[in-house]
């Protein structure tokens, strides 16, 4: 572990916070949140505001000093009221106590009758994680930190001692690894859920779906823009279209505009006349009216002009690709799978609105198009879709099938896919013929662009390939192992048989926790273009052990079936708080990473088999039902 993570004390916000800290707490936080915890004592108990009035009005009285209470029964809740708050309604000689004069206080009254009260203020670091430091001296105290009054309810000769010996600060509680899903079933929906569930998927699909005045205001962007380019030199060819998520139909009327401009530059030499040409571009825009915030960022992987459009109708956000041919035919493919079968958009749709509500997809980590590769991946796997990389012909029968299995397990097989070892053409995998070579930026872009005819021999519903989804990555997927390709139509193909891959193994990382933030890609998803490109390489560990917990509570809400009239609606529930903001409950759910960690540190803060207990176990499935509740 890192000196700085070392430092951490107590994050007990490391998972939210008005600092924009990460969805997934880092590794280090768990552990520095559970050992700050493991040296304080059983006996006490966090306080509320009325409380501390309370106990603190025993300490003055045991003085004999004079005291009023304003608004002794307040009618807020227990826990509203902050120490600060809670101060102002005790008033020493007339004037609200200070935080100094009861630190002070507490720390001189010594009374077997009164029990002993100790505050804490609350830290936040440069990464936005927020401590809690018991305040021992009077002098180190800044009243504008305190957040939380702690109690101790032994009879105690010195304050000062017993801080020192203080256990929970709150009780010790952790998330249900939910492993149990591994060996659920969906069950069979009776007539009311069926109807439930077709509602939920008609209103899904009309949030996402651009309206009318979204799609006339693409145009209209898309001619400006033309006009713009166009008008800088005319022997520049130029076109400008709309792809990703905007070209296969899977946006809102608010997503942000997705544009690709191909621009051919008739001279020499190309490089520079693009360049210029871009350049030129970038500083029009600039100048243009109802352009705004125009970012080129010339040294992206691909080159990229962020701006903000706007309109009488408001500002919508817009970037603009240049000469990404690669990014269009991916979003092509991913339009052609989804013509497919019906039920491709509906559960790429269910799976982006799950990743948005649930705080998981990140571009820091992996984006929706990460996302949907593992979607789409697990229905070819599943057989609801065709390989369509593999292929010159919709109607695999057995052989194709038996075919495909057999290249998903040979090394030899994948191997001879990649263009730097093709000796022989490659083929489909059900007729034999030769695939054609569609080059795009210098990679094979080839897919079977037919959907029409296609018969999928899986007949499963939209709920149960969701549950089979949910359960199959979060409980039987092994990512250390595995890696997801889309091109191969399996989520089970051998890591170490894509060699071209550019992805650390994880057994060379696992074992050395200071390599974990740097080295350690425990997800590996191919990109089906360009296999070498990993599209989570971006993502921690600790993200990618968060997002497999979150398959799994996604497989456990569906198992259970509606609730409060929803189905669907239920793996929508945004993630509080109240549930996740304490960063040590995450201890249960890095499995891969924590028993690791504490081996190589020598310190064993969290052990399953001692610490969860029914006690212990933070109950999620009635936390999430009551907050269901809550608002229909």
């Amino acid at each position: 572990m890192s000196r700085k993570q070392n430092r951490v004390d107590m994050n007990l916000a490391a998972g939210f916070g008005v600092a924009g800290v990460k969805r997934f707490p880092p590794i280090g936080s768990v552990f520095n949140t559970l050992k700050e915890k493991s040296k304080l004592s059983l006996d006490t108990n966090m306080t509320s505001g009325v409380g501390l009035i309370e106990q603190l009005s025993k300490l003055i009285d045991s003085q004999d000093t004079a005291y009023t209470v304003e608004n002794s029964k307040p009618k807020v809740k227990r826990k509203a009221l902050t120490v600060r708050s809670a101060l102002r309604q005790i008033k020493v000689e007339g004037q609200p106590l200070r935080v100094k004069q009861a630190c002070e206080l507490i720390r001189n009254t010594q009374h077997d009758r009164v029990p002993s009260v100790a505050l804490a203020r609350r830290r936040t670091d440069a990464d936005g994680h927020m401590s809690l430091v018991l305040d021992l001296d009077a002098e180190q105290i800044e009243g504008s930190t305190y957040a939380w009054a702690v109690m101790t309810c032994r009879k105690l000769e010195n304050i000062r001692d017993e801080t020192r010996k203080l256990r929970h600060m709150q009780r010790m509680q952790f998330l249900p690894p939910l492993n149990n899903v591994k060996h659920g079933q969906m069950p069979k929906l009776d007539v009311y859920e069926r109807a439930v569930v077709n509602s939920e998927l008609a209103e899904l699909d009309a949030r996402w779906a651009a309206d009318a005045g979204s799609q006339a205001l693409q145009e209209k962007l898309i001619r400006e823009m033309l006009a713009l380019a166009r008008g800088i030199d005319r022997r520049v060819r130029v076109n400008l279209e709309a792809f990703g998520s905007r070209l296969y139909g899977l946006s809102t009327s608010a997503s942000d505009f997705d544009l690709a401009m191909s621009i051919r530059v008739p001279q020499r030499n190309a490089e520079v006349g693009f360049m210029r040409f871009v350049r030129h571009f970038v500083v029009r825009l600039q100048r243009t009216r109802g352009f705004q915030r125009v970012v080129w960022l010339q040294h992206a992987r691909v080159p990229i002009v962020k701006f903000v459009y706007r309109t009488s109708h408001g500002e919508h956000e817009c970037d603009v690709s240049f000469n990404h041919g690669l990014g269009m035919a991916k979003s092509r493919m991913i339009h052609t799978y989804m013509r497919s079968d019906p039920r491709v958009r509906q559960v790429l749709m269910v799976l982006k609105e799950w990743a948005i509500t649930r705080a998981i997809s990140n571009q820091n980590a992996m984006n929706s198009f990460g996302v949907m590769l593992m979607g789409l991946t697990y229905l070819a796997q599943e057989r609801v879709v065709p390989p369509l990389q593999l292929l010159t012909t919709n109607a695999m029968n057995t052989r194709g099938w038996k075919n495909l299995a057999a290249l998903q397990q040979s090394r030899e097989q994948i191997s001879a896919l990649y263009l730097s070892e093709q000796s022989e053409p490659i083929r489909c995998v059900q007729s034999g013929e030769q695939l054609p070579d569609w080059r795009v930026e210098g990679k094979n872009a080839y897919f079977l662009a037919k959907s029409v005819g296609w018969q999928s021999p899986n007949k499963q519903t939209v709920p149960e390939l969701l549950f089979g989804l949910f359960r199959f990555y979060g409980c039987e997927f092994e990512p250390e192992n595995h890696a997801v390709s889309l091109r191969l139509g399996s989520a089970r193909i051998a890591r170490a048989n894509l060699h071209e891959l550019k992805v650390q193994m994880p057994e060379m990382v696992l074992g050395r926790p200071q390599m974990w933030r740097e080295n350690l890609r425990l997800l590996a998803v191919e990109d089906p273009f360009e296999p070498q490109v990993n599209c989570a390489r971006s993502a921690q560990g600790e993200w990618v052990e968060g997002l497999l917990w979150e398959m799994r509570r996604a497989a456990a809400v569906l198992r259970s079936g509606a609730n409060e009239g929803r189905v669907l609606s239920a793996l929508f529930v945004p993630p509080t708080p109240s549930i996740y903001c304490d960063a040590s409950v995450w201890a249960s759910v890095y499995g891969r990473l924590f028993p690791t960690l504490q081996q190589s540190v020598n310190e064993h803060v969290f052990d399953p088999e001692r610490d969860m207990t029914p006690e212990t176990i933070i109950p999620i499935e009635e936390l999430e039902a009551a907050q269901i509740k809550n608002t229909n």
